[in-house]
């Protein structure tokens, strides 16, 4: 990690020696060609991010859209796929722009989460954002990290269940028991690809996960096709769901499905030209929604209308037990592996280098090497606690999307597109037109605010009832497999 970094940004936001954004001098005057130069070292092209970002967007999650669409209703959550597909792509985009906005003004190279928000409290105009800089920019950065924990203990739970579904009671004699020893085993897995920082090796995690995610959703959609009742269910599934919790819980799994919401600033920093990011129609953002958008609305649609009410809460346990499905199990579990290390690395480029810095100051003999793996470690700990106490699919992800995902897309861009052009929008645009764009962006963080407090009240309503259930089985009999 030598050579780095030059100022990092912490939890609170605040810059502190020793790390830097990348080509960030330690200087404190970066000219504006500095900025305007192509970023070197670790970076990655546009076809690179785009398949690393659309790889974050669909993920484990993506097989829990036909239990959505369950939950919600056909037609509802037709519809819904779009506006929540067009919402998420609103939300990258003005994200993209205000930081990019915001860099260039501020002369740096880029930023993250934590600085973006600093940056924007500390310049404002209003002496109650520069007050509460400090605050805000801590609940910034604790939404996202834990947002991305909750991706990584779904991966964890994700490959844990289908293991479970594949070996069944040679794991143990109850379900309870068979989930604890799979999720250990994924555990020693996820540890190997959290190890690593650079983006490229990211990248090249992301292409390998995404060659067995496409074999998973070929395989998975033909058998979906191919059940007797495929045509019949199109005109025939429940148009609404059975109740409001249950819709909520569908919006949870459907902004869970673009998951990836987190890694925009991350990949945006370290793309080769910034200006590619947002390009229309061959940008990083516009190829990464269509393919997403596509791939989420398909697998949804094909994966209800093949199972209707039977379809579980992951579609990959709907499958037959033979030997080809199993081996589309395995690639999918290889896949989501795989993927896990893009969850984290959110985490990691947020926090490691100032943890590093600080930890270094305090104990100077322990090697940096220790600290760096370490600090990995304990966040892989972390999401594999997390996925242990709630082994839920059905639980975890609509919980994490509801929340993280919904801060992430309908919450946090709206909010810092205000911020970063409020004085250029008063200067240049009439009142009408300002008005204009602030309702706008309100009604957005209404959306989302609605959605956070009912869809988190419809997920603890679930997580009691299926706590409930555990409860009321036998512990000494033998729980069939998935």
């Amino acid at each position: 990690m030598t050579g780095k970094r030059t100022s990092v940004v912490g939890l609170t936001g605040v810059e502190t020696p020793g790390a830097m954004y990348p080509n960030e001098k330690r200087s404190s005057s970066i000219s504006k060609a500095d900025f305007e130069d192509p970023r070197k070292g670790d970076t990655i092209g546009v076809l690179n991010a785009a398949q690393c970002l659309s790889k974050a967007m669909v993920n484990a999650g993506a097989f829990s859209l036909p239990y959505a669409w369950y939950l919600g209703g056909f037609w509802v959550s037709f519809v819904a796929s779009f506006v929540i597909c067009a919402l998420n792509w609103y939300g990258n985009h003005i994200l993209v722009r205000s930081s990019q906005h915001l860099a260039k003004k501020s002369n740096k190279p880029a930023l993250d989460y934590g600085h973006f928000c600093r940056k924007l409290c500390d310049n404002s105009d209003s002496e109650f954002l520069r007050k509460v800089a400090t605050p805000m920019v801590i609940g910034v950065n604790i939404s996202v990290l834990c947002y991305q924990l909750g991706l990584g203990s779904v991966a964890i739970l994700f490959i844990a269940d289908n293991m479970v579904s594949i070996v069944g009671t040679a794991l143990g004699p109850t379900r309870a028991t068979q989930m604890l020893v799979a999720n250990t085993i994924v555990l020693f897995f996820a540890i190997f690809t959290n190890m690593y920082s650079k983006m490229r090796v990211v990248a090249f995690f992301a292409m390998i996960s995404t060659f067995f995610l496409l074999i998973g959703i070929i395989v998975i959609m033909q058998e979906s096709i191919r059940q007797p009742d495929f045509g019949k269910n199109l005109g025939t599934l429940p148009a609404v769901g059975n109740s409001f919790s249950d819709m909520m819980q569908m919006v949870g799994i459907l902004m869970y499905a673009y998951e990836g919401q987190a890694m925009i600033l991350p990949i945006e920093n370290k793309l080769e030209k910034p200006e590619q990011m947002l390009a229309f129609p061959f940008g990083v953002v516009p190829i990464t929604m269509l393919v997403a958008g596509f791939f989420i609305w398909i697998i949804g649609l094909v994966g209800y209308a093949g199972y209707g009410s039977a379809v579980e809460a992951t579609i990959t346990i709907n499958m037959p037990q033979t030997l080809l499905y199993q081996g589309v199990n395995v690639c999918l579990m290889i896949q989501t592996l795989a993927g896990n290390a893009i969850a984290l690395y959110v985490i990691f480029e947020m926090f490691l280098d100032d943890f590093v810095a600080w930890f270094r100051g305090n104990w100077q003999s322990v090697p940096e090497f220790i600290v760096d793996k370490g600090f990995r470690l304990f966040w892989v700990l972390l999401c594999y606690a997390m996925a242990v106490v709630i082994p839920h699919l059905d639980i975890m992800i609509p919980l994490v999307g509801v929340t993280g995902g919904t801060m992430c897309a309908l919450i946090y861009p709206p909010l810092f597109e205000m911020m970063t052009f409020w004085n250029e929008w008063k200067a240049t645009k009439s009142t009408f037109e300002v008005s204009l764009r602030v309702s706008w962006n309100l009604i957005l963080m209404a959306i989302g605010v609605y959605a956070i407090i009912t869809g988190v009240y419809s997920n603890y309503v679930a997580v009691i009832a299926a706590f409930e259930s555990d409860a009321a089985a036998n512990p000494t009999t033998a729980m069939p497999t998935n």
